[in-house]
């Protein structure tokens, strides 16, 4: 009994270490791009746009870690910040006195949303979900595109495959399955 007692102790004393010698889990920093005056505004299928309120806020901020935000930067997804003095591109953007704030543009430059602070901060589970929700609400556009073209003649179907394809960034699954159907119908595209 005493030997059974024994091992059950060495056994928990030994997975308690190797549980305490696992790294945690790593950050995630997020790829902002700090937007300096007179830079060029970006081009990207959707564009975040971080307003803080100070150059502290930007150190300081939960928005710098996040797993998701950093996977959908590699999904066409361009995220920059607009420093506090870059007041001309503020302007433009139309968010004098609203700092901090979040914007999410279209490729076309209009706003989709934007995200007020609350209380004086921005929280990051509010950023991800309106980057997910136009993502996904995307995706479902072009999936209802691509049954629209399926019931279309050869000569009006093209289009809306070649405009699901142009999306192939930001929806890959979407676009794979447009340029499918385009080869099938004697067009090849190039990615």
């Amino acid at each position: 009994m005493r030997r059974f007692s024994v091992r059950i102790l060495a056994a928990i004393a030994l997975a308690l270490a190797v549980q305490a010698a696992q790294p945690p889990d790593p950050a995630w920093f997020v790829p902002w791009k700090v937007l300096n005056p007179g830079d060029t505004a970006p081009h990207a299928q959707l564009v975040v746009y971080w307003l803080p309120a100070s150059r502290d806020e930007m150190r300081h901020s939960e928005l710098l870690t996040s797993r998701t935000l950093t996977i959908y930067s590699s999904q066409c997804v361009a995220l920059h910040v607009v420093r506090p003095d870059d007041f001309e591109r503020i302007a433009k953007l139309g968010a004098n006195g609203k700092a901090p704030v979040v914007l999410l543009l279209d490729v076309d430059g209009r706003e989709v949303t934007h995200i007020d602070n609350e209380a004086g901060a921005l929280r990051v589970a509010t950023v991800e979900r309106i980057v997910r929700d136009e993502i996904r609400s995307r995706e479902d556009e072009a999936d209802r595109l691509l049954d629209e073209a399926r019931t279309k003649e050869r000569n009006a179907a093209i289009p809306i495959y070649r405009h699901v394809f142009d999306q192939r960034c930001l929806l890959p699954r979407q676009a794979h399955a447009a340029q499918r159907a385009l080869r099938k119908l004697g067009i090849d595209v190039v990615e």
